[in-house]
């Protein structure tokens, strides 16, 4: 009996195999023209994203230099133990980092939040004030931060023209966070701006007026009815702020590149040092590694966090 049965799982086996492949054929001939529209992004993806993944975490494991032509040799884990245990900024860079996303994405939607039940008022030249509240989010981040570094500048800035002083504001290291947070507050409040507004608009004004029957101040049916339907949008879109600004190189690198020495380094700024300053890709490539490790926890615990929240 036994070599019946071994015949007819093998029989079956081919046969479910047989049925997969049956059923991918058909349903690329149903939807053959939905791939063929989908090849070029999942294409970009590979080669402009995938591959400098693979290859990133790959060089992590070697001692490139572009100083040194016999490096590019495997070290295994030399690079993190080094960066982990030998690195007297590297863990302060963490920091650094988790506090300057932390921070930033706070005070946008601090801003965002009044912002956005302002503009979904009927007020005077609405749809004005929406258009003039996206400019900082439209242009380009290295033109914004030139900007800023103009403003900041400590001999012809124009904060010190009206303040009528010659601080340099860049270059104090108790002056230094705030000015940049304030600009990358700027840059990025006008997107948590249209995603709340997006989300007002969607909320049904016949819960405000049920609950303004009931006897609800607008504080009170903001915090209890408007603020909770909130809840899913300012989820995702604090989330995509987050992963936004975690990876903002430019705005730091314009106003300070990182300084007054490593004062305002984050991990992106650290990548860029490591690796196209003192031309070590391969420990460059390990901060880079450690970087995406770090934020896909902070994700994860973010998740975590909101679904307790939630339940």
């Amino acid at each position: 009996m036994k070599p019946n049965v071994t015949y007819n799982s093998t029989a079956l086996k081919q046969k479910q195999n047989i049925n997969i492949f049956t059923r991918m054929k058909d349903n690329y001939q149903k939807y053959s023209i939905a791939y063929w529209f989908i090849f070029p992004t999942l294409l970009y993806l590979a080669v402009f994203q995938l591959y400098p993944l693979i290859e990133s975490i790959r060089l992590s494991f070697t001692n490139l230099n572009f100083l040194i032509p016999t490096s590019g040799k495997f070290v295994g884990l030399k690079n993190y133990k080094e960066l982990l245990f030998n690195d007297p900024n590297f863990w302060g860079i963490v920091g650094k980092s988790l506090i300057w996303v932390i921070l930033s994405t706070v005070l946008q939607y601090l801003i965002a939040v009044p912002a956005a039940i302002i503009l979904n008022q009927k007020i005077k030249l609405r749809s004005l004030w929406r258009g003039l509240m996206m400019v900082p989010w439209v242009t380009p981040i290295v033109i914004m931060g030139l900007i800023w570094k103009w403003i900041y500048d400590g001999d012809y800035g124009l904060l010190n023209h009206y303040l009528g002083t010659k601080f340099v504001w860049l270059g104090n290291s108790m002056t230094v966070w705030p000015a940049i947070l304030l600009a990358s507050t700027w840059k990025g409040f006008p997107y948590a701006t249209l995603m709340m507004l997006a989300g007002l608009q969607g909320i049904d004004k016949s819960l405000l007026e049920a609950a303004s029957i009931d006897g609800c101040s607008k504080v009170q049916s903001f915090f209890k009815v408007t603020l909770p339907l909130l809840t899913p949008i300012l989820a995702v879109s604090a989330m995509i702020s987050v992963v936004i600004t975690w990876t903002k190189f430019e705005m730091i690198w314009v106003l300070t590149a990182g300084g007054p020495g490593v004062k305002t380094s984050i991990l992106p700024t650290y990548i860029y040092t490591k690796s196209f300053q003192y031309y070590s890709m391969g420990m460059g490539s390990a901060v880079a590694v450690i970087s995406m490790l770090v934020m896909i926890i902070f994700i994860a615990f973010y998740f975590i966090l909101l679904k307790r929240l939630q339940d």
